[in-house]
């Protein structure tokens, strides 16, 4: 089995080599998402941003994506929290994450994936295992499910991610980033982006949030 870790591309690997692939639309809950997974495995957990055609045990978070869009700003620049996205800047991040879309649209044309939204499971991360459990028919130890939901807790991610510097480094065990937690609140973008660039945003990412149920 392959290093629980991030993969950039799995398209070489033997799927016999990957147990779980995690892969999440960015900034989509889908580092905490691996952290409780790769919890109850010691190998074969794989987190991503592209799309694997591997029919294992896939898990696919996603979220609405106009957060999603500002998380990304958000995240490029710790100082961008102190300020309202330009409008070249809602073009350049919405580009960004569209190309993302593309690898979700070819995840949800499977029946064979655990799809988890980000707005329902962000306040009870255990929805996760219950989820998977679910679609995987795999039973997991209640008491380790408690353990690692407090262990990966906001509150205890945030600190890690409070230890480093920027984006750039990187806690290798949690997956966690410096600048990598804001507030995680759902609707937030709306404190980032004017009224006249939200209809821009909203108009760039209309064909994702009306299929994905966000409009």
């Amino acid at each position: 089995m392959i290093a629980n870790g991030f993969y950039q591309n799995l398209s070489e690997i033997d799927p016999a080599e990957i147990e779980f692939v995690c892969f999440g639309i960015p900034r989509s809950g889908s580092t905490l998402v691996y952290q409780l997974i790769s919890g109850c495995y010691a190998e074969g957990v794989a987190k991503t941003h592209q799309y694997c055609d591997h029919r294992v045990k896939t898990l696919v978070s996603f979220r609405d994506f106009r957060d999603a869009v500002v998380s990304l700003w958000r995240r490029s620049n710790p100082r961008n929290s102190q300020r309202q996205m330009r409008e070249s800047e809602i073009d350049e991040f919405a580009t960004l994450c569209l190309q993302r879309v593309k690898a979700l649209d070819r995840y949800f044309e499977r029946d064979d994936i655990c799809r988890l939204r980000y707005e329902d499971f962000v306040g009870d991360s255990g929805l996760i295992f219950s989820l998977a459990a679910k679609a995987f028919g795999i039973v997991f130890d209640p008491q380790k499910v408690c353990e690692l939901v407090d262990k990966y807790s906001l509150a205890k991610n945030r600190q890690i991610a409070d230890r480093l510097k920027n984006f750039h480094d990187v806690d290798e065990t949690t997956l966690i980033h410096g600048n990598h937690i804001f507030s995680a609140n759902v609707g937030d973008w709306r404190e980032f982006v004017e009224p006249g660039a939200a209809q821009k945003l909203e108009s760039l990412l209309r064909g994702p949030l009306t299929k994905y149920g966000y409009e």
